[in-house]
């Protein structure tokens, strides 16, 4: 597939575990009945995959969930913190898909999100060096085995930590929070339908190639292969 060409999503049905539900619900219990507040810090992965007795990619993964509906916030690199929920903004855009979502909902999320990879990712390439490229580049070798051996396939198959890393790389706040605003509507919106985007494999692939044209310098290539990687159809087939 060349840079330019646009395909279509592979529509992959969600489908839970009892392992995968029982962390959601564990962690979200934990944050209901702690004493922690809006801006505290949680323990580390590997504290709470200890105190639950499951792997680190489950409590991972968990997280992630938790974050798409607002209620703590995962900062690469610095760690996941209790979400402000009284100034939640993401929380006006969820309440788009509170009638459903269909395949022209999904279409016009799409465009959305295309814009804002495409702004966010236009604004790393003008500051790209050798060190945020290597930034990335761990991120996406630290995300291989969770991409590749998920503790559940529909979370694992939202995952937006490669986008979101590029933002932070920025260095723009106001980019961060218009990315994270569509990003919890699209995590939000694709549960509600019911599927997940796109196949693992492929997701980890075009991150692969996208970091591969940012290290040999090949920016115009880099930001086609972005668009190409969220401006895809949306089709129910």
């Amino acid at each position: 597939m060349s840079p330019a060409t646009h395909g279509a999503y592979a529509m992959i049905p969600i489908k839970r575990t009892d392992v995968f539900q029982t962390v959601v619900r564990r962690l979200n219990d934990f944050l209901a009945k702690g004493d922690l507040r809006a801006g505290d810090r949680l323990p580390s992965e590997r504290e709470l995959a200890e105190m639950l007795g499951v792997s680190r990619t489950s409590v991972r993964q968990g997280l992630k969930v938790l974050e798409s509906y607002g209620k703590i916030e995962i900062r690469v690199g610095s760690g996941t913190y209790v979400a402000d929920l009284a100034k939640n903004r993401s929380q006006e855009l969820l309440k788009l898909i509170e009638n459903g979502v269909g395949e022209a909902f999904l279409t016009q999320l799409v465009e959305a999100r295309t814009a804002v990879e495409k702004m966010v990712f236009e604004a790393f390439v003008d500051i790209a060096n050798r060190r945020n490229i290597a930034e990335l580049k761990k991120l996406v070798e630290d995300n291989a085995e969770e991409f590749l051996n998920p503790a559940d396939m529909g979370q694992a198959g939202l995952d937006m930590t490669f986008e979101r890393k590029i933002c932070e790389l920025t260095g723009n706040p106001i980019f961060l929070a218009l990315q994270r605003q569509v990003h919890d509507l699209w995590m939000a919106a694709w549960r509600r339908y019911g599927f997940v985007p796109e196949k693992l494999e492929v997701l980890h692939a075009e991150h692969l190639e996208i970091l591969a044209r940012l290290t040999r310098g090949e920016y115009e290539a880099a930001t086609a292969l972005m668009v190409a990687h969220v401006d895809k159809s949306v089709t129910d087939s």
